[in-house]
């Protein structure tokens, strides 16, 4: 019913909102104190996630599942890093998301129940004598 995969895939999208929350955020402290390292980081971060997340909503591919988790760690943990320094707001879905990321890390190192099969390779448990 419920796989750990399914699970860690919810989780960042919740993940990918906070973030696009924080980036709006930094908007808005940007109206009271114009600071363009905060103007940059906000606007890379709005306009990354929408594309993030369709690539995330629209890849069924069942070959690289296992490769997805690691680039799935790697953005979360950069767009994490630098959505800390948004807001306040930001901290906290910036170490939620370092967490999440972690987590991908370890699915993509843990993650054996998924069986991958390769139409080259006849499936060995299946073959009759």
């Amino acid at each position: 019913m419920f796989s750990i995969v399914n699970i860690i895939k919810y989780l960042t999208f919740i993940s990918y909102l906070g973030f696009f929350i924080s980036s709006i955020s930094g908007f808005n402290e940007l109206s009271n104190n114009f600071e363009l390292c905060k103007l940059l980081v906000s606007v890379l971060i709005f306009l990354n996630i929408p594309i993030i997340g369709f690539i995330e909503y629209t890849n069924r591919e069942e070959d690289t599942l296992i490769t997805s988790h690691y680039s799935r760690s790697y953005a979360l943990f950069i767009m994490s890093l630098m959505v800390i320094g948004i807001s306040p707001i930001g901290i906290g879905f910036g170490i939620y998301g370092i967490v999440i990321s972690i987590s991908n890390l370890l699915l993509g190192v843990f993650n054996c129940s998924d069986t991958i099969t390769h139409p080259e390779m006849p499936n060995i448990n299946n073959q009759q004598n």
